[in-house]
């Protein structure tokens, strides 16, 4: 690099751009990351170019001066995940949040960003969340917080699947020089989540939500409940995949012609049963949504969380095909109980005493 004349006190700058090799970090190691920088400068005294070129004096080599220095660099990328998490809400939309944190001494900007997702989730196209809001230089140490609206889509077998989720950023320095950084992200939560719903999804189930006449009472006095049914996942069942038993928007039971049996039960629970608390449902009717109800006694006091059970069952009858009665999938209730109940003991007891004989005993 030609320098040109230096004058006494003069000082000149050189800038370089350094990049390190990936660098394999031992956790517990007393390692450094440094880095080397040498300069050799050649160099010739003021009159040297004017004393040759007259023939005074011959060519001879430059005079030269070595400078090392060595400096500590990160031991981490500029950019690094610190916190990542995700929800769902609304049908079939999960909000997934990145939290990343600047370890570069040297403030740097953000040019642009890309959220890449395995199946079944992808970034909706008005999801990213984020324009607009890193028009600034990032300093050391601050924590750039990232939201994307994700939708829920279906996943075919011929398609691709990346291994695990991948934030890519591209930083920006003072000078134009841009860098990528690829960071991989942990939704391994709310992944067991989506894949716990797609195989219940195979399977036929129904929600149901318990609800309670009053939230307290006594040992041994019995207490309306209701069950709300709720049937319509076993009409029109949800199905990601293709299922060759059944047609489209038609249940297995219906095609079968089965009718489900209930039963509620207080087995393992604080409550004695009462009332039909068995019966037959016909989907005959075409009704989703039905309300079963019973009376529970408390037998202890105190707070009570357990609460009875419903249980579902197909009934074959007698018109049914035994083939398709056998290939009809188990029924999983999803029930919501009430918080607690607060049962309370007997405290006084009135009773009519008689007199009597002797002899009547």
């Amino acid at each position: 690099v030609p320098l040109g004349s230096c004058e006494p006190g003069k000082r000149i700058v050189i800038t370089t751009l350094v990049k390190s090799a990936p660098m394999k970090h031992v956790e517990g190691g007393d390692n450094v990351q440094t880095m080397k920088a040498k300069v050799e400068t050649l160099y010739h005294h003021k009159s040297y170019s004017e004393v040759v070129t007259k023939g005074h004096e011959p060519k001879s080599r430059p005079m030269k001066t070595l400078l090392e220095a060595m400096v500590t660099t990160l031991d981490r990328p500029a950019l690094t995940v610190d916190d990542a998490d995700a929800f769902m809400f609304g049908d079939d939309r999960v909000m997934v949040n990145v939290s990343l944190q600047c370890n570069t001494p040297v403030p740097f900007y953000i040019k642009e960003w890309n959220l890449d997702l395995p199946p079944p989730l992808v970034v909706e196209d008005d999801g990213d969340l984020n324009k607009g809001i890193f028009r600034h230089a990032v300093p050391e140490g601050e924590v750039l917080l990232m939201g994307f609206k994700c939708i829920r889509t279906s996943v075919s077998d011929d398609q691709p699947l990346s291994e695990r989720p991948i934030l890519r950023v591209v930083l920006q320095d003072d000078f134009g020089k841009t860098f990528l950084q690829v960071l991989p992200i942990n939704l391994e939560d709310i992944y067991k989540q989506l894949r716990k719903e797609d195989m219940y999804a195979e399977i036929y189930n129904a929600t149901a939500e318990l609800t309670c006449s009053v939230e307290e009472g006594t040992v041994g006095h019995p207490v309306p409940f209701s069950y709300k049914l709720n049937l319509q996942s076993l009409m029109l069942p949800k199905r990601r995949k293709s299922n060759n038993m059944s047609s489209a928007g038609q249940s297995i039971a219906s095609e079968v012609g089965c009718p489900i049996l209930y039963t509620i039960i207080s087995d393992g629970s604080d409550w004695i049963v009462s009332g039909k608390i068995q019966g037959l449902i016909d989907f005959a009717s075409g009704t989703e949504t039905l309300t079963l109800q019973f009376r529970g006694i408390p037998t202890q006091s105190g707070i009570l969380r357990n609460f009875p059970e419903l249980l579902l069952k197909y009934l074959p009858s007698k018109s049914a095909d035994k083939n398709l009665v056998d290939m009809l999938p188990p029924i999983t209730v999803q029930c919501r109980n009430p918080d607690y109940f607060k049962s309370m003991a007997y405290t006084t007891s009135t009773s009519l005493a008689v007199p009597a004989g002797i002899d009547e005993f």
